[in-house]
Formats: C-alpha cells, sequence, structure tokens
C-alpha cells in the first residue's frame, strides 16, 4: 500500500479518534460516585449506542475493539496488515474458547468474529488432532502445550496463552515501521518484568522464573531470573534506555508490594508510542494506533467499572490509570 493511500486511510482514522474518550471524561469517570455514575457517564459518551445495544459493559467494549478492527479492514488493501490486526482477535478468541475446554467446559462461550481463523475450527480441533492443520503454526504449538497438560490451573493457561499473543503481536506488529514496530518488545520487557517482580515475593527459583517469562523482549529470560537471585531486577531494567522511569516504580513496588505505579507507568509507555505512530501519515502507523488505542481505552475502562464496583477510591484509580 502507497504512502498516499495511507496518507487517505490515515485522515479518515483522524475522525474516528474523535470518538475516544476525552480526558475531561476520564476525570468524571475516575471520580464518578460508583459503577452506576460510570455507566450513566459512559451512557452519554459514544460508547452509548453501544452499551443499549449489548448485554453489558465487557460486551460493549468488546464490541468496540471488535468495530475498531473492521474499520481498518474497510480502509486498507493491506493483507499483511490486516492478518496481522486480525490474528490478534483469534488469539483472545483461542483464549476464551480453550481456556473452557481445558476447564472441562463443552466450548459454550462468547467468542467474537472470526478473525483469520474460523472459531468453529479452533473448537472442532480440540477434540481431533487429524485436521490440526486448519490451525496456523503457532497456534497449533499452542493447542499442544495445552492438552498436554493435565488439569492446568487458569494460570498456567494464561501463561502458555500469553506467549502465543506476544509472538502473533511480535510476529506481525513488530514488522511495522517503528515506532509501532518496537511496541511487541516494549510490553513483552515491561510484562516480564512486572512478573518476575511479583514470582520474587512468590519465592520462586530462577529456574520457575525463566520458564514463564515470555521471549522477544530487550532482555532474555535468563538475565531477568538471574537477576531476581541478586535482587537486581530494577537496576537490570533500567539499563535498557528508555526504562528508567519504568525501573524507578518496579524498585518503588518492590519495596511496597504495590505495583500500580509500575502497570501506570507502563500503560504510560505504550501510550506514548501509539501517539508517535499516529503522527506519521504515510505508513500503517496511524490506522494500528487507531485499534490498539481503542484496545487500550477499553482495558482502563474495565478497570475503572470494576474498581467503583469494589469500592476503590478514586486516589487509587488514579495510581494506576494513567488518564484524565
Amino acid at each position: 500500500m502507497s504512502g498516499s493511500s495511507y496518507a487517505y486511510a490515515s485522515g479518515r482514522i483522524s475522525g474516528l479518534e474523535d470518538s475516544l474518550l476525552t480526558d475531561r471524561i476520564w476525570s468524571q469517570l475516575i471520580t464518578a460516585e460508583d459503577r452506576d455514575e460510570v455507566l450513566r457517564i459512559l451512557g452519554d459518551s459514544w460508547y452509548g449506542t453501544l452499551l443499549q445495544a449489548e448485554e453489558g459493559l465487557d460486551e460493549a467494549l468488546r464490541d468496540a475493539v471488535y468495530r475498531a478492527e473492521e474499520e481498518l479492514t474497510d480502509l486498507t488493501s493491506d493483507k499483511s496488515f490486516i492478518r496481522g490486526i486480525l490474528l490478534r482477535r483469534d488469539v483472545r478468541n483461542a483464549r476464551y474458547l480453550w481456556k473452557n475446554l481445558a476447564s472441562g467446559g463443552d466450548g459454550d462461550v462468547d467468542v467474537e468474529p472470526d478473525g483469520m481463523v474460523p472459531v468453529e475450527a479452533m473448537k472442532r480441533v480440540w477434540g481431533d488432532s487429524n485436521i490440526i492443520d486448519v490451525l496456523p503454526v503457532s497456534f497449533q504449538d499452542t493447542l499442544e502445550d495445552i492438552q498436554a497438560l493435565h488439569s492446568p490451573s487458569a494460570a498456567l493457561l494464561d501463561a502458555i496463552l500469553d506467549k502465543l499473543a506476544a509472538k502473533v503481536e511480535a510476529d506481525n506488529l513488530g514488522k511495522l515501521e517503528e515506532p509501532v514496530g518496537s511496541l511487541p518488545a516494549v510490553k513483552i520487557e515491561l510484562k516480564n518484568f512486572l512478573t518476575a517482580a511479583r514470582c520474587r515475593s512468590e519465592e520462586l527459583t530462577p529456574a520457575a522464573v525463566e520458564e514463564i517469562m515470555l521471549s522477544g523482549g530487550y532482555h532474555t529470560p535468563s538475565e531477568i531470573a538471574e537477576a531476581v537471585r541478586v535482587s537486581k531486577l530494577a537496576a537490570l531494567l533500567g539499563e535498557q534506555a528508555g526504562f528508567e522511569a519504568a525501573a524507578t516504580a518496579l524498585e518503588l513496588g518492590l519495596e511496597s508490594g504495590s505495583f500500580l505505579a509500575f502497570q501506570k507507568e507502563s500503560d504510560l509507555m505504550t501510550m506514548d508510542i501509539l501517539e508517535r505512530a499516529a503522527g506519521n501519515m504515510f505508513s500503517p502507523g496511524p490506522l494500528a494506533a487507531y485499534v490498539l488505542r481503542r484496545e487500550l481505552e477499553a482495558s482502563h475502562l474495565k478497570i475503572v467499572a470494576a474498581g467503583k464496583a469494589a469500592g476503590i477510591d478514586s486516589r487509587r484509580l488514579s495510581a494506576r490509570v494513567p488518564r484524565g
């Protein structure tokens, strides 16, 4: 797809971005009295129509992300780019479906519309390994890893599926121009250090820490595991240019036992990458940034709504959510 074609698509995207929530609305959401007020505020925003059409907030947010992905497929003819975006949806569907089946369910769960892999194929292949070739190789490997486990925990299933999600992002978004191309590695790096920090408090062995690390970050799983062993985790992260603020937040988390500030800093790094990507109108950056901004917005809305339902005060929500 040519630069001029991307410029046209980017112009269309700039209009869609107007539907993203403003700082003023985010301030209202974070200071809302309860979950009902959050829903009322969202009802007066772009999300209002979705909330009226769906059964609840989670369904509306899932539909919001799906719509953003579909808008992209209408705006670009770049098949590899579309494939990369839709495979991420397939990863989410695999998570919904295979976690249910691995836990003894019948696969009757809410899923998103098909991406590149039909949901029905994901379901059928669970019971028939002879047709496993209908899945991309990375999905085949993940399914085999899951089915090799005996009574796996939800946490272990998520860890396996997290590796699939990271690989799909790295194999697709990682091939795009900077700054979007750096996003998979940044996200993997931050997730690995958060996981390692939590493992340290659980006193896992370095070998156990290394086993659950994702590949594709700036530090190898073995380097991170060794940093856990010698209590130099934050120092190791701080060696990577651009991660200094995250390293400081991680150190504070290791001292306090709360990693809200680190998670907030991680999201701020993602948001900064997406803001810079949105500025290059002659690349796929603005298109990818729009979808990823919608995903992150949906994630933050879930945190705020859940927090209000649990009675968490605005100060604590502000410590986690980089909005408003």
